[in-house]
């Protein structure tokens, strides 16, 4: 479904407040700064992606667990390594993070990184039953609670669109030019006052709206044949885009397992996963306007006649935040076997996640308005009201199912080198429920089989003991794209933040075991990027030709975590 249609269905309730369509071929809307109003595809495809977190032994030896065992990582990787332990283990797992963000061609704006405290695991595994002379040798519970995504980033940066005086009719991209285009697209009228009732138009127009009321945009026409302008913005400027955005937020699991083993040999397990999300965002966008000769001295502004303009804007600013609550729920099954006393080849099943998630979001911007003669200077804000997609209209979906396959082999009580494969189906991914069914489910769904593809993880780590109390570790891992075509979100309207198409990590750590205690540390370094995005565009659906565009962007995380763990066994 083409976003210009996303909002068909309010627009017609609106239709006394709306004049029909125009009747020429319509413009489509995108980019970053425009997809804030609703959950799209490649925000539930971010929400879709995990990490391998857990204690700090998981996280010094890179995650790679599927076929080792007596941790409490087991229970959310592969839950056939609780029948791994002869006895009971409690420990707790605090981590602290620090992302940093980079975007080539650019400049920091605000701040570029975001350090966060929190609890990456903790449990308790309790062996319920030993019998050396039973098939069911032993029998373990578990009860824990893993961080499986971590959405605590920061990005930020300003990159300036100046303006060539020897090119005089090639103007800046502003979102100005975009908010007027929607305006006049979307058929939107003033009352008799001059003024437009958010209430009567879906969110997807408010940030238009708001640009109305903040004197970016103005009708240079009547009221029912207007010309949506940006008045105040001399066709000469040169344009300072300044982005920042903010997530703070994870997705904990509260995991009850059982694991069995069966004459040493073979061993099940079984988990039931609860999920609860929490990601709170918010995107501001700013633009600051100002007029130069090729030397960078100050002109004056002027209009595209060549008209100098009496007041100018001399900057906008837009604030959009989001607020998602939810929770999931899945399983997950596995199996490990040792077919000789060192080898172990492990296997879990975890199956799509059912999300329901409730939303907010609201918006509201400011600026500037300046008098050239005086210098006098105006101020001007304005407010959307909120939106809440909860209840019956809250956003449902599945995650993408994985399948985990392992091999570790151990060299007595010396070294322990193991390693995993992940395929996750992310054009599995299915949307079961969508607020007003404004855009229907089967749009997000042929979406997925389009354009998505199951992707791949490869994890591994060793561990070595020079001493009997002392582990060094060390691990690494990579993650494909989910995506089959990177580029093909670039100027694709029905698309919100950018998703990650690549991830790397290293790691390393050691443990000290002292008597029925252990300590353990571990420090990993992600590296996840984006594909490439712009902050807004317009284009023509029948013709493909892109009308204004702010320029292709591409954001570089970078992220820090230490762990450590504290745990007693007995």
């Amino acid at each position: 479904m083409k976003r210009l249609l996303f909002f068909a269905a309010a627009l017609m309730m609106g239709a006394a407040a709306v004049k029909a369509q125009p009747s020429r071929p319509q413009l489509e809307f995108g980019g970053v700064v425009l997809g804030q109003d609703v959950l799209w595809s490649t925000d539930l495809a971010n929400l879709s992606r995990t990490h391998a977190f857990g204690t700090a032994r998981a996280m010094g030896m890179g995650g790679a667990m599927t076929s080792l065992g007596a941790d409490l990582t087991s229970m959310s990787m592969n839950p056939a390594g609780l029948g791994m332990y002869n006895g009971n283990d409690v420990s707790v797992s605090p981590i602290v993070s620090v992302t940093s963000a980079s975007t080539p061609g650019t400049r920091t704006w605000q701040k570029n990184d975001r350090t966060r405290f929190a609890a990456a695991n903790f449990g308790a595994a309790i062996n319920v039953l030993e019998n050396s002379r039973s098939s069911l040798t032993s029998l373990t519970l578990g009860f824990g609670l893993n961080r499986i995504a971590d959405f605590n980033t920061r990005t930020s940066f300003s990159s300036e669109s100046r303006f060539d005086n020897a090119n005089p009719k090639h103007y800046m991209p502003t979102i100005a030019d975009i908010f007027a285009q929607q305006l006049g697209e979307y058929g939107v009228r003033q009352n008799d006052k001059g003024a437009i009732f958010m209430e009567d138009h879906a969110p997807n127009l408010w940030p238009a709206i708001l640009g109305y009321d903040v004197m970016m945009v103005s009708n240079l026409g009547t009221q029912n044949d207007p010309r949506w302008t940006p008045e105040f913005i001399g066709s000469n400027a040169s344009v300072l885009h300044s982005l920042e955005m903010l997530n703070k937020g994870s997705i904990n699991e509260f995991d009850i397992s059982m694991g069995a083993n069966f004459n040493n040999v073979i061993y099940v397990g079984a988990t039931l996963g609860v999920q609860s999300v929490s990601l709170k965002r918010e995107v501001i966008y700013q633009e600051e306007y100002g007029y130069f000769n090729n030397e960078g001295g100050n002109v004056p502004s002027h209009d595209g006649e060549g008209r100098p303009l009496s007041k100018e804007l001399l900057y906008s600013n837009l604030y959009q935040g989001s607020a998602l609550e939810g929770s999931g729920i899945n399983f997950k099954l596995g199996v490990i076997v040792r077919p000789t006393q060192g080898l172990r080849i492990g296997v879990a099943f975890h199956s799509p996640t059912y999300y329901s998630l409730d939303r907010s979001y609201n918006a509201d911007m400011t600026s500037e308005l300046g008098t050239v003669a005086t210098g006098e200077v105006t101020p001007y804000g304005n407010y959307a009201p909120g939106v809440y997609d909860e209840g019956d209209n809250s956003w449902d979906f599945i995650s993408p199912s994985r399948l985990l396959v392992g091999a570790s082999y151990t060299l007595g009580k010396t070294a322990i080198l193991s390693v995993d494969y992940e395929r996750a189906w992310y054009n599995g991914i299915r949307a079961k429920n969508t607020p007003y069914n404004t855009i229907p489910c089967e749009s997000y769904n042929n979406e997925f089989r389009d354009l998505y593809q199951g992707n791949n993880t490869l994890r591994a780590g060793l561990e070595v003991r020079p001493l009997p109390m002392l582990a060094l570790r060390v691990g690494g891992g990579y993650s494909d794209s989910m995506l089959r075509d990177e580029q093909s979100y670039v100027t694709n309207p029905n698309a919100g933040m950018p998703p990650v198409t690549k991830s790397y990590y290293f790691s390393t750590g050691l443990g000290f075991s002292l008597g029925h205690a252990y300590f353990d540390f571990a420090y990993q370094n992600l590296t996840e990027k984006s594909s490439d995005y712009q902050l807004f565009f317009s284009g023509n659906p029948s013709t493909g030709e892109i009308v204004t565009e702010s320029g292709l962007y591409n954001t570089r995380f970078r992220r820090h975590f230490v762990s450590l763990t504290l745990g007693f066994r007995f």
